[in-house]
């Protein structure tokens, strides 16, 4: 006897497009939630969802295809993904981008990424606003929730998962899906899981947006699934972006007028680069790595605006370098103030002759128009000439998404270590190991939850109603 035929574990975008698939086929679908809300947080992200074929890019102009963006899919993450996943995924985002829109979902434009060839990140007026359109849609399918429920364990019986134990108590059912999101708020699992990026942030690591969304990203999928046997797969597969140690909130960028020098004194990445050439860079790069700007540049600093979607925080674009925080900083000790650069150069324990020879090269280019070192926006240059120098550590450790979980088939199942079906359990979004590889690409992570989210939830309605 079962009390429900799916449970769907974790309440953000996979685990609601998961209980809605699941519904729509005429299931009893329980969802339950480790927090007291229904969200996740899911309900703090920007949202943009990678996708191609849609209407949206046709509207727009752009020539594109499920075909195209898998063979890139592909060539970015090192062709080391299963090709029938990684077509499960670029062949359903498009599909659901255009199921989110025709079930109310705001589709605001598309913009380009540095990853693809042609603009596939679809804008939407961000979480809060998909929670709330797939609750709805939940909730008059007749979907149940139960909140404040973290899962202990899974009920197997014959090599098959028939349920779950919370808190002492055991529900039955004929399928599971696993749809918890990552694990970045929990340190423990960061260090085993994602060791390259516990190695580079220390004891820094956080998820994006800090503290506070930390109880919402603690990888339950993976302990729940290791102990019946899942394989699990993703090590070091994370996107990570970069800050100074005084905030927890990331800076995906930094200001232009800054540079970033390493241990060594070598200025290594253009600052103003994306998410994922920071990834890389940041891994070339000789702890510790410092922003260096002047005082001239510390005065004359105006934050580039306000970027707000509805639904989502407000916040501004480079809040922690205006002057005003920079002076407390300084105060603090988490800024380093030098009269001269050599100064500076003792300070950090950077030879003095590295750190000149970069800041000269710098200026140089700055004089010419052109960084011939990094190739930085010349419209941002500017010189590090006047002191005093103000520098600061910045570290890759605000963990916006991690790769690692339970390997999933193209049809959400979830595997075991023999690469074999374990009945009755599936997988969707973040917390699903084999879906991103270890290309950081904007709108993936929105993408593996809405398209795995339904190929799970499906999957699961169809083994319960074999079952």
């Amino acid at each position: 006897m079962t009390d429900v035929d799916v449970i769907v574990l974790g309440s953000g975008f996979a685990g609601l497009r998961a209980a809605v698939a699941a519904s729509s086929s005429g299931c009893s679908v329980l969802v339950v939630e480790a927090q007291p809300e229904i969200g996740g947080r899911s309900r703090f992200s920007w949202s943009n969802i990678m996708g191609a074929g849609t209407r949206f890019q046709r509207e727009a102009g752009i020539d594109d295809s499920a075909r195209a963006m898998f063979d890139q899919y592909m060539r970015l993450n090192a062709f080391r993904l299963d090709a029938s996943v990684a077509w499960a995924l670029c062949e359903g985002a498009g599909r659901e981008i255009e199921w989110l829109a025709d079930n109310g979902v705001e589709i605001r434009g598309i913009v380009p990424n540095e990853s693809f060839e042609v603009p596939r990140i679809h804008r939407t007026r961000g979480g809060q606003q998909i929670i709330d359109v797939l609750t709805k849609l939940a909730r008059a399918q007749g979907v149940d929730f139960a909140l404040n429920h973290r899962v202990d364990r899974l009920l197997v019986e014959d090599g098959r998962v028939v349920g779950i134990e919370a808190a002492g108590e055991q529900l039955r059912a004929k399928a599971v899906v696993l749809a918890t999101g990552g694990m970045g708020g929990n340190k423990e699992l960061v260090n085993i899981w994602m060791p390259e990026l516990a190695k580079l942030a220390g004891d820094w690591v956080l998820p994006v947006g800090g503290d506070e969304l930390a109880p919402y990203a603690q990888g339950d999928a993976i302990p729940l699934a290791e102990s019946v046997g899942a394989q699990i797969t993703g090590r070091d597969y994370y996107e990570a972006t970069i800050r100074p140690g005084y905030v927890q909130v990331s800076n995906p960028a930094l200001p232009g007028h800054l540079i970033m020098i390493d241990a060594t004194g070598r200025r290594f990445v253009d600052e103003t680069a994306g998410i994922a050439a920071m990834h890389g860079a940041f891994n070339s790069a000789v702890a510790p790595v410092y922003a260096i700007f002047d005082e001239a540049a510390k005065n004359d600093y105006n934050p580039s605006g306000i970027r707000s979607e509805e639904g989502t925080p407000k916040r501004r674009l480079h809040p922690d370098w205006v002057e005003d925080v920079v002076d407390a900083m300084v105060e603090q000790g988490e800024i380093v103030k030098a009269t001269s650069l050599n100064e500076m150069a003792d300070t950090l324990g950077i030879a003095r002759e590295n750190l000149a020879s970069t800041i000269a090269k710098y200026n140089a280019d700055v004089e010419a128009g052109f960084d011939s070192v990094q190739l930085k926006d010349s419209s941002v240059l500017r010189t590090v000439e006047a002191g005093p120098f103000y520098a600061t550590e910045i570290r890759l450790s605000s963990i916006g998404f991690t790769g690692a979980g339970p390997r999933v088939n193209a049809f959400g199942e979830v595997l075991n270590t023999r690469h074999e079906v374990i009945a009755g359990l599936f997988a969707g979004g973040e917390c699903a190991g084999g879906l991103a590889g270890p290309m950081s690409i904007g709108g993936n992570p929105t993408a593996t939850c809405f398209a795995f989210g339904r190929i799970a939830g499906d999957s699961a309605a169809a083994y319960a109603a074999e079952n």
